[in-house]
C-alpha cells in the first residue's frame, strides 16, 4: 500500500481550533494558523513570521521545518520527512489490522513516547481530537522541564 499526504492527515474543516490549541498554548502561543493535522495528532502550524512549524504531540516539541509555505510544500516531498512527521508505516499497520479512524479522531499513543511509550501499534488507540490534544498537552507541559530519563508516574482519573 502506498500512502499519499491525504492518507496521512485528517480533514480539518469545521474543527474548533481554539479547543484543540488550548492545552498547548504554553508552546504554540505565537502560531497563527493550523495548516494540517496528521493522523497521529501532530499539528503543522504557521507562525507569525510566516515559517511553518511541526508540533510533535508525542514528544512535546515545536520545531521550525520550513521558512514559508512554498518551502514546506517542497520538504513534504522528502521521504525522510514524511516518515518522521507522519509515521506512514505505523498508519499502514494500524489500518491493515482494522483500526480505522472515525470522524474527528486521530491515533494517539496510550503512553506518550516522551514518557517511555513505544512507537508501536500496541501503544496506539483511536482517540477523539479534543481528548488527544488535551491529554498530550497537559501531560507534556507538566514534564517539559524534567531532565531526560526522569521517571514519572501518571495516575489516570475518570
Amino acid at each position: 500500500m502506498s500512502l499519499h499526504l491525504d492518507d496521512l492527515t485528517i480533514n480539518i474543516s469545521n474543527l474548533d481550533f481554539a479547543d484543540l490549541r488550548e492545552a498547548w498554548e504554553w508552546l504554540i502561543c505565537d502560531m497563527t494558523e493550523v495548516i494540517i493535522i496528521s493522523k497521529f495528532g501532530d499539528m503543522f502550524l504557521k507562525g507569525g513570521d510566516g515559517s511553518i512549524y511541526w508540533l510533535d504531540t508525542a514528544g512535546g516539541s515545536l520545531t521550525k521545518i520550513a521558512g514559508n509555505r512554498v518551502e514546506f510544500d517542497s520538504v513534504l516531498q522528502e521521504d525522510d520527512n514524511i516518515n518522521e512527521w507522519f509515521l506512514p508505516h505505523l498508519i499502514e499497520e494500524l489500518e491493515e489490522s482494522g483500526q480505522l479512524l472515525a470522524k474527528n479522531q486521530v491515533y494517539s499513543f496510550v503512553m506518550p513516547p516522551a514518557i517511555g511509550g513505544e512507537y508501536a501499534a500496541g501503544n496506539v488507540k483511536a482517540t477523539d481530537l479534543s481528548v488527544h490534544f488535551a491529554f498530550t498537552g497537559q501531560i507534556l507541559e507538566q514534564i517539559k522541564d524534567l531532565p531526560d530519563g526522569t521517571k514519572v508516574k501518571i495516575k489516570l482519573v475518570e
